[in-house]
């Protein structure tokens, strides 16, 4: 049916059909037991195209925000989603079908979207400043209630932020700062910069900062330590001239080496130390932190990506750019500028992350979902759940069997817990040809053991990007709910 009909493409389809539909579920089905001490909120984004894409091939990045809520506590559940209704969202709605090319290209957009920003805050769900914030790297925040997920609207911070914010900004919980970098809108021929900004526990920004970097690459992580920032500009480039000439909008430039900008946490763009490594993707790290005088970054990483073409056109397979956990150390008193890189686990996992609550300061465990039997973890589904000891390489892993689609693994500290694997470890689920997803709770410290508790959510969530889990006693919990 015109309109409405989804063409087959590995991101429509299997573990990424769209349901397109919004729920709230006030009571799951538990089987097992959900741990007295587990007591919050986990939130998830992702991708939900409301409309058809247009004639391009759709991309896993490119659809509309839809944001999961899973309220624990007292061994219940309860569940809601809602799309974010970004003004493109609204703007679609209206006409009922897709305007915007994929990923905003403006070659492929129609005109009535011209003066309409093209933000899908599908990426990430973060809470900050006593607002909850839905992300992508190509636009400003947009706030939604906490607890309806209703639509507020985009967050600017008082005209600091007018143009983008990070996917992955950074919470120091040490001092309740959020440290952000955003793309500077520019026009052709001009030196490509990014933005640095600060922003304390309240969210009033506090530093900003312009930064030149060596090209426009899409930098969808950036790296905080307790006194420094750094700034991966990875050979993934990005030239809304090439798309307008009919070449892919995002490209990987195999000729690029991987630049990494060392800046003070709190200096200028004049105190910038440009470190280069080998040509690497890179779009998630665990943790970084410094030691002995170094800056240690434990992240996920490959010799090349998947994900878009070369600047010639030409794509790569899953099986050829797989990520493993990799440890890049920077020595800002070196006299040389070279990245020293080694491999802690080789596992193809996807979204590495740490206890949360140590960002920025030493962590020792690395929890990812992972992949063992999948032909292309990405599209296929990551079939498993993985823990890293990063100072030997061992690991804890549980596989969920093959056709599973598990998504990012994220620690959950119990209520009053404070050591780094003082808590549980949760994830959605979903099994091949299942007709329900599961919220999977393990021990942190023992996944191998299997899940203490399946949520039972009784449809197909389709697979998305990244979670976040705050516990009643956090601090950005009681500012958010209050």
């Amino acid at each position: 049916m015109a309109g409405t009909d989804f063409r087959p493409s590995p991101f429509l389809s299997g573990h990424h059909r769209p349901n397109r539909m919004e729920v709230d579920a006030p009571d799951l089905f538990v089987s097992g037991e959900l741990p007295e001490d587990l007591a919050g909120v986990f939130y998830r984004n992702g991708a939900e195209p409301l409309y058809p894409p247009t004639a391009e091939d759709y991309h896993w990045f490119d659809g509309d925000g839809m944001v999961y809520a899973f309220f624990l506590e007292d061994g219940r559940v309860s569940m809601r989603n809602r799309w974010v209704r970004t003004d493109k969202f609204l703007l679609e709605s209206k006409y009922r079908r897709r305007l915007f090319g994929v990923h905003g290209n403006p070659a492929t957009t129609d005109p009535l979207a011209a003066r309409t920003r093209y933000n899908t805050a599908n990426t990430n769900i973060i809470i900050h400043g006593g607002k909850l914030l839905a992300l992508m790297e190509g636009a400003p925040p947009v706030e939604l209630d906490p607890r309806t997920l209703e639509t507020i609207g985009e967050e600017h911070y008082g005209g600091v932020v007018t143009t983008t914010f990070s996917a992955h900004p950074k919470l120091d919980h040490a001092n309740g700062e959020l440290i952000n970098i955003g793309s500077v809108a520019r026009r052709g021929g001009t030196a490509p910069e990014i933005r640095y900004d600060i922003l304390d526990f309240e969210g009033v920004p506090i530093k900003t900062e312009t930064i030149p970097v060596p090209h426009q690459s899409m930098m969808h992580t950036f790296f905080v330590t307790e006194n420094y920032v750094v700034f991966p500009v990875t050979p993934l480039d990005v030239s809304i001239r090439r798309a307008i000439a009919g070449g892919p909008m995002v490209a990987w430039d195999p000729d690029r080496p991987t630049k990494l900008g060392v800046m003070p946490r709190r200096g200028t763009a004049a105190q910038v130390r440009w470190f280069e490594a080998a040509p690497r993707q890179m779009m998630h790290e665990a943790n970084v932190w410094e030691q002995d005088g170094r800056l240690i970054a434990d992240v996920a990483a490959a010799d090349g990506t998947a994900l878009f073409p070369d600047t010639h056109g030409r794509k790569r397979s899953h099986c050829e750019t797989r990520q493993s956990l990799r440890r890049w150390t920077i020595d800002p008193a070196a006299t040389t500028d070279v990245v020293r890189e080694q491999i802690i686990n080789d596992r193809d996992i996807q979204f590495p992350r740490p206890d949360d609550r140590l960002m920025t300061r030493r962590t020792d465990h690395a929890f990812a979902n992972s992949n063992l039997r999948s032909v292309d973890g990405r599209a296929d589904g990551m079939d498993a759940v993985l823990r890293v000891d990063t100072r030997t390489g061992a690991e804890d892993l549980y596989h969920f069997g093959p056709g599973a689609a598990a998504g990012e693994l994220i620690f959950a500290p119990r209520v009053g817990g404070a050591g780094e694997l003082d808590g549980y470890a949760l994830t959605l689920m979903h099994r091949a040809g299942a007709a329900e997803t599961e919220l999977v709770v393990f021990d942190a410290g023992d996944l191998a053991a299997g899940p203490l508790a399946r949520v039972l959510i009784p449809f197909a969530i389709p697979s998305g990007f990244h979670c976040n889990y705050y516990s009643i006693d956090s601090p950005l919990y009681r500012q958010a709910m209050r």
